[in-house]
């Protein structure tokens, strides 16, 4: 910077210089436009000094604030390694000490040699096979507190209330309660679900534990998820409707990140893979394309969840693209005199079209205030991983294939963010541990196809977002 002042102050030199030894003869004319001049080049040398020191401090704020953000994520990533470590080192001293334990038992209560007992290979395999089939009814029971969570991701209070609310619905539906096959309380259901949401397991792992078969097991998934629709399913908010739930809204994201009051809410992509049958084409696997809307409390106030192999005219439209939608008849906002309507912030390197209701960051940024967008864009982006993170964390079968149908992914999916935005109302506690091996940018979605835009919308998007770029930077802290 100091180089570039330097030179800047070099010419204004050399040219002041010339035009004040200027020896051309002339009336007041040649020295009125001799004024002028040298009135113009102050004028442009303030101006090139202003934006010399600007830009560079902003280049240097920027880069500062990147490694701060590095050097952040270092650090939790090496406390997160050193929690994982004292864990796994804490249960191989508590296996160790259980060991040395049992050992001392042996030594003084001695038991028959098992040569001479024939049925005992039979016995135990017996008991394997009981203990599997009686996992809910004789296991989780002996489970404490901490075991409890660690299996299903809920505490006891907060499973038991879950089974008050859902059973009177559980109760009537015939696959549970039919009278030719074995009745499933509505404990079990519930227990099933979540162990299923929680754990990650197959399904035919699961069948095999809870001793239903797999068709009887994807039924007790399915009621479980229409009932959590039917009783709990405004948890799952919309688009901020009402005038308080979008002043809440958008006065969070405003404290949270310094956007002007009229974001009301961040988009955000990802695709999991599915294990169903597709086509013969080794490459290729189906997947699920989840789109989801976050407000400034992180909750997912909006699901869609289409075929994410579709191409040509079967690729998925994104969300809030294509007018009218509810977002695009919110009313505008008033923002230092100037009606600017009611937005959310489009995923990066998705190809969603630039509309004055559907933003997404400077491609090329130059201006500062440009700059300072990206940086608020970012910090929102940052946000997002963390709430998808939070989600497969807690229901970790979203970070594994899923080996059901579409239509049944759909259904539990939808059901499981349900619960997620219910268990982080009711500050349910989540685990760090859950999400060690959770990395959500495996599931990132590949950018939709992208199309010409001849929208007369763009114009006036670019407009806002200038706009709102430039107010960024004025009441930047």
């Amino acid at each position: 910077m100091d180089a570039g002042l330097k030179l800047i102050n070099n010419d204004l030199n050399d040219a002041l210089y010339k035009l004040l030894n200027d020896d051309s003869t002339g009336a007041d004319t040649a020295l009125e436009q001799r004024k002028q001049k040298i009135a113009m080049l102050i004028k442009l040398h303030v101006r090139h000094v202003q934006q010399t020191v600007i830009t560079n401090r902003r280049r240097r704020q920027q880069r500062s604030r990147r490694r701060f953000k590095q050097l952040r994520s270092f650090f939790m990533q090496q406390m997160i390694e050193l929690q994982s470590r004292y864990l796994h080192m804490f249960a191989m001293l508590r296996m160790k000490h259980a060991q040395l334990d049992s050992g001392q038992l042996e030594d003084t209560q001695p038991y028959p040699d098992i040569h001479d007992d024939p049925h005992r290979d039979q016995a135990e395999s017996h008991y394997v096979t009981g203990n599997q089939t009686q996992f809910w009814e004789d296991t989780i029971p002996q489970y404490s507190d901490e075991e409890f969570l660690s299996s299903l991701h809920v505490t006891r209070s907060t499973f038991k209330s879950l089974c008050s609310q859902l059973a009177p619905t559980l109760r009537t539906v015939p696959e549970l309660t039919s009278a030719h096959l074995d009745k499933i309380s509505a404990e079990k259901c519930v227990g099933l679900a979540l162990y299923f949401l929680a754990s990650g397991e197959r399904i035919s792992i699961i069948s095999e534990q809870f001793a239903l078969p797999r068709a009887r097991t994807i039924k007790c998934l399915k009621v479980f998820c229409n009932a959590v629709m039917t009783n709990l399913g405004k948890a799952l908010r919309l688009l901020p409707q009402s005038e308080a739930d979008c002043e809440n809204v958008v006065a969070g994201f405003q404290r949270e990140c310094n956007m002007p009051a009229a974001l009301v809410g961040v988009l955000g992509v990802c695709c999991i893979p599915l294990r169903g049958k597709g086509k013969s084409d080794a490459d290729f696997v189906p997947t699920l394309r989840m789109e989801f809307l976050l407000d400034d409390r992180m909750l997912f106030r909006e699901l869609q969840l289409r075929n994410g192999n579709g191409i040509g005219p079967r690729a998925p439209t994104p969300m809030f693209a294509e007018p009218p939608n509810p977002l695009s008849q919110l009313p505008a906002r008033c923002i230092n005199g100037r009606m600017v309507p009611a937005f959310v912030l489009a995923p990066v390197n998705q190809n969603y079209p630039l509309r004055p209701w559907l933003l997404q960051q400077f491609a090329d940024p130059v201006d500062p205030h440009e700059y300072d967008f990206n940086e608020v864009a970012d910090h929102l982006h940052e946000l997002s991983d963390c709430a998808l993170h939070r989600l497969m964390s807690r229901w970790r079968f979203l970070s594994q294939p899923l080996d059901i149908s579409f239509q049944t992914a759909s259904c539990i999916i939808t059901a499981a963010t349900v619960l997620h935005n219910l268990l982080e109302e009711l500050s349910e506690p989540h685990m760090l541990e859950w999400g060690n091996t959770v990395d959500v940018s495996r599931f990132r979605s590949p950018p939709i196809a992208p199309k010409q835009d001849i929208s007369e919308d763009v114009d006036r998007a670019l407009e806002v977002r200038d706009f709102l770029a430039r107010t960024i930077s004025s009441t930047e802290i």
